[in-house]
């Protein structure tokens, strides 16, 4: 018990010290020693502080460590000009002392530790807030609670699988034995054995606008049950066909909620969509400086410059961007003489040969303050678009489907107003919906996860840091465990291909 006490301490201590505070009731944090003391989980507005503490832990970790940043820049797509730091991310060198020049890229080795730091949170509600005895507490209340607990574990054990495959699986708050690994599809299995029990339990939505995607509901749940689904479909293929077609009743049953809806891709609507809390969104991590947060380590902060964002005069008077797309990735994307809004509402001169560094990305254009370089867009995990884009992929992977999965697709393209596809289904159907997700998804944290799932990541066309397949077997597209947890925990046994 004492050695469990010592580590929530340490989780919440790290929290207040990443500045994790927010609106009064979601985001605000009790004192450290509440939740290990005698006088807490005693009354409902403990439980909710317990659980809310949970969502705080992971947006300080992925609001200032350039995770969600890792998936769009690391398979090499962009110029990353002088920013050493990204060039090594996109040249898969993350053990690189490069990886430390700027932009708490750094930090990405050490997230580990927050994301088991949300993981004890959860353990913790899931054990003390059933035993809470307060008559103003309703059996749905009390039930919702749990299902946001049993969400935010999940939630963090797919962010651990996904950047690291195997991981030690801890569910017992009382536990303090040292774990192994455990398989990475296991971890899985009891993360969407996770879900759903919280699916079951969560609200379609919340009342408050402010919670507007940002707390689990059952549309968040059944979202992530989805990209579980395909990521085990991807590493399972005795038994991929099982795992799509969970996959596609994932994806259904947050359609069927009727609670999301695709907005109109207009100069002002798309804005609208990638600052959050949106009609589209299906799960997002609160970012809003409304609400006290913003974001150090934001995609945006290098992707544009003067007048949208302050930059510094030494790059072409300060219009130029740090980062910029490459040419040859944005004409796979959108072959000239083709018309997509995204491409005319999303980029900024990509094509100048005057100044290389003129071209802006301008999905999260929308500054509130360009002169500090405060970025308050929500971190979209889980949009509208991309469910419907991840139930046409499925439906393709079965067969016998490829209707529907075309009307899915053509959904998409009819609102980015771009031509339709009318191609055969099998293999050409799969390439088409997989570049639909590409450009519909640029941006928010998806692509690395995409390339690796589907394998596509070993293919030389699809990214510049690709895999061979000996790397890929060896889990060359995970992050190496940190020597930090590697020190403490000797069960622990390195990635093979980061034994080097």
């Amino acid at each position: 018990m004492k050695h469990y006490c010592r580590i929530i301490l340490v989780c919440m201590v790290l929290a207040a010290a990443s500045g994790l505070s927010a609106c009064k009731k979601f985001l605000e944090l009790e004192p450290t020693d509440k939740f290990t003391g005698a006088d807490f989980w005693k009354n409902a507005a403990d439980a909710e502080a317990g659980v809310n503490t949970g969502y705080s832990i992971l947006r300080g970790r992925l609001g200032n460590a350039s995770i969600y940043t890792n998936n769009d820049f690391r398979p090499g797509n962009w110029n990353f000009w002088l920013k050493r730091n990204f060039e090594a991310l996109s040249r898969n060198l993350l053990q690189s002392s490069d990886l430390s020049a700027s932009d708490n890229t750094h930090a990405l080795r050490e997230s580990w530790a927050a994301f088991y730091q949300a993981v004890a949170m959860a353990n913790l509600c899931l054990d003390k807030i059933p035993a809470i005895q307060d008559n103003t507490m309703s059996t749905a209340y009390r039930a919702s609670l749990l299902g946001e607990a049993r969400f935010i574990r999940a939630f963090s054990y797919y962010l651990l699988v996904t950047h690291y495959g195997d991981v030690p699986l801890q569910l017992d708050p009382y536990d303090s034995k040292l774990k192994a690994r455990t398989n990475m599809l296991q971890v899985l299995d009891t993360a969407i054995a996770d879900l759903q029990l919280a699916a079951r339990d969560l609200p379609d939505g919340y009342s408050d606008p402010t919670n507007k995607a940002v707390k689990a509901t059952k549309g968040a749940a059944f979202g992530l049950m989805a990209n579980m689904y395909a990521w085990k479909a991807g590493f399972d293929k005795p038994r991929a066909a099982e795992w799509w077609q969970k996959c596609a009743e994932s994806c259904k049953a947050v359609m069927d909620l009727g609670m999301y809806r695709l907005l109109p891709y207009t100069r002002e609507a798309f804005k609208e969509i990638f600052k959050g809390r949106s009609d589209e969104g299906v799960w997002e991590i609160s970012m809003d400086a409304n609400y006290g947060n913003s974001n150090g380590a934001f995609m945006a902060q290098w992707v544009l410059h003067q007048p949208i964002l302050a930059t510094s005069t030494t790059l072409f008077g300060g219009l130029a961007s740090e980062v910029t797309i490459k040419r040859q990735f944005i004409d796979y994307l959108y072959p000239p003489g083709k018309q997509d809004a995204r491409f005319m509402l999303w980029f900024d001169d990509p094509y100048s040969t005057i100044n290389p560094q003129s071209s802006m990305f301008l999905k999260y254009s929308d500054i509130p303050d360009p002169a500090n370089r405060s970025f308050d867009f929500n971190m979209i995990y889980i949009r509208y678009a991309g469910v419907l884009l991840l139930r046409a992929e499925a439906l393709a992977e079965l067969g016998g489907h490829d209707a529907e999965a075309i009307d899915l697709l053509n959904e998409i393209r009819r609102r980015a107003e771009t031509e339709e596809y009318t191609g055969a289904g099998g293999d050409e159907l799969k390439d088409a919906i997989f570049r639909e997700r590409t450009k519909e998804l640029m941006g928010e944290g998806q692509r690395w996860t995409d390339l690796v799932r589907t394998g596509r990541v070993m293919e030389m066309g699809e990214c510049d840091n690709y895999l061979s397949p000996d790397q890929f077997e060896r889990r060359a597209w995970t992050w190496p465990i940190p020597a930090s947890a590697m020190r403490t925990n000797p069960l622990l046994v390195q990635t093979a291909y980061w034994v080097q």
